[in-house]
């Protein structure tokens, strides 16, 4: 099977279109209503993000890790949703529930190094940071793990194209994940619509009863600040228009066939209508319990998260085959 890109692919009209919306919209709601605007986004795409990226991950890259590396990947990847789960029971709590998540980060990123062909020391001080910080920052750490992965939608990117098309698409790219992050994190646009429209109390609005715990999120538990925190859900905004509509583009026009996938993944179209039935489902359980949903959801989240540490390194140290056999 070949997996090399073979055709440059440009942004349509109407992906740019959507991006250009995405970014005003994401930018007006985090102005006006932050913490209300993290919980109607993660409660509509955050697990139809999380179904996208597990068949993108699947497709582009199952069919290139020898079985048993992915198997073991794979297991690791189980035991870090097992600890979640424990840790939604109340079975595992506090900082014994990230010492077990980080620790197994920790060992995700030692089985990448031990595939990957160059940059190897990269991979064992990824591996190390991780382990280092489960023992002597474990928040810190989770926090920098959760705002990095915003931004592995570009890894995948640079992935998937080369040469001057990766240079344009990454280029590009940074406008939505750096620039626009980087101004909301300024303030500018909360003083902005605070001045014109006096929505200080908004800013501090929540729905769904999630009060002001989205802010754990991204946030140390004794820090209230909003344009970060805002700044961290424009990027997710970014993040998640990547995962589930360049991606799967991508994928189409750079690998039009998949073969040997973990999943025996359905047609698009079916895929789409599925997921998109799923989110409604998954919405209404939101609005009824948002601790409920948001402990569910971590889940699939954790699954996702911690998928992409592997890939990304094997990605980075030529450490896939060009076929599983």
């Amino acid at each position: 099977m070949n997996v090399s890109p073979s055709t440059h692919f440009e942004a349509s009209p109407q992906l740019t279109t959507l991006w250009i919306a995405a970014s005003i919209i994401s930018i007006a709601a985090v102005a006006v209503a932050p913490i209300a605007a993290f919980v109607l986004m993660i409660s509509a795409f955050g697990l139809p993000h999380v179904l996208y990226e597990l068949r993108y991950v699947d497709e582009r890259f199952s069919a290139r890790i020898p079985r048993r590396p992915l198997a073991a990947i794979g297991a690791l990847v189980g035991l870090i949703a097992a600890a979640r789960i424990a840790n939604g029971l109340h079975l595992v709590m506090g900082e014994a529930f990230l010492w077990i998540e980080l620790g197994l980060g920790a060992l995700l990123a030692f089985t990448a190094t031990l595939l990957m062909r160059n940059n190897k020391l990269l991979g064992a001080a990824i591996g190390v940071a991780f382990a280092l910080g489960a023992v002597f920052a474990p928040i810190p750490t989770f926090l920098v793990w959760a705002w990095l992965h915003n931004l592995t939608p570009l890894g995948f990117v640079a992935e998937i194209t080369e040469g001057d098309e990766r240079r344009r698409w990454l280029l590009l790219l940074s406008i939505p994940f750096f620039v626009l992050p980087a101004l909301v994190a300024t303030g500018i646009f909360h003083t902005l619509a605070n001045t014109l429209f006096q929505v200080a109390e908004l800013q501090w609005t929540s729905v769904f009863g999630a009060g002001d715990k989205p802010l754990l999120s991204f946030l140390p538990a004794e820090s209230t600040d909003l344009n970060l925190f805002s700044a961290a859900v424009v990027a997710q905004t970014m993040h998640y228009v990547a995962v589930i509509v360049l991606l799967p583009q991508l994928l189409k026009a750079k690998q039009p066939a998949a073969t040997n996938t973990v999943v025996p993944w359905p047609s698009w179209p079916v895929f789409a209508a599925g997921v998109s039935t799923i989110a409604a489902i998954a919405f209404g359980i939101y609005a009824v319990s948002y601790t409920d949903a948001r402990a569910a959801y971590g889940v699939a989240a954790a699954i996702h998260a911690w998928i992409e540490l592997p890939i990304l390194l094997l990605a980075i140290g030529s450490g896939f085959t060009s076929a599983r056999r």
